[in-house]
């Protein structure tokens, strides 16, 4: 990953709260000497057994033609992209500015081991258990509703692997280069803006900025 020193960040932390809002990565590897990429959602574990890094799970279609490259314990790389924004030069309080692009990504590395059928079920309840914790306070959906024969058909369909993480990368690029002011004119017109990403990425803009702005 190209990143800048002023926007690289190396704390796993917030590398890990990237992923977990945005799980929904792309994965990429070299499939007959070809880059190729697959976008599927991921679930992160960074529990005491899932080494320094933490570690990814996910599935994806039997017929995927990465699958053999899974198998081989290849390294690939899952890609995640978290707030990004365009940033117009009349958003600032000075002058002179280009326009530019602020955004967060993660770029994860490993060599993924596929799961036996045990861990496969267990990766399919965790994944659903995730998401559905984000629509809470409704009961959560869980493969209990499902009769058993469809559940085990749909199996017969994928395969599902664990990535444990070699190397993480993050780039959090969010106005570190500007003025104070500048920065703060940003986040008032991000707020002035009628929906909630916007408000998301005014919160952006602050929390990276926190310690000069006060």
């Amino acid at each position: 990953m190209y990143a800048p020193e002023l926007y690289r960040s190396e704390e796993l932390a917030q590398q890990h709260r990237l992923i977990e809002a945005h799980p929904f990565g792309m994965l990429t590897a070299t499939v007959d000497g070809r880059p190729h990429g697959t976008h599927i959602p991921f679930v992160l574990d960074k529990g005491p057994g899932d080494g320094p890094r933490g570690r990814l799970r996910a599935h994806l279609a039997k017929v995927n033609p990465v699958v053999p490259v899974l198998a081989e314990g290849a390294e690939v790389m899952a890609a995640f992209v978290g707030p990004h924004a365009y940033i117009c030069p009349d958003d600032y309080a000075t002058e002179t500015h280009f326009p530019t692009w602020n955004y967060a990504a993660v770029h994860v590395y490993g060599r993924p081991r596929l799961l036996d059928a045990d861990e496969e079920l267990r990766q399919l309840e965790d994944l659903i258990a995730a998401e559905e914790a984000r629509r809470l306070p409704k009961e959560p959906w869980t493969l209990d509703r499902v009769p058993r024969e469809l559940v085990e058909q749909f199996r017969t369909m994928i395969v599902a692997f664990e990535l444990p993480i070699d190397r993480i990368d993050g780039i959090f690029k969010f106005g570190q280069n500007k003025k104070e002011e500048d920065v703060l004119a940003q986040i008032a017109s991000f707020r002035g803006r009628p929906f909630d990403s916007a408000a998301h990425f005014a919160d952006q803009l602050h929390a990276h900025n926190a310690e000069r702005l006060g």
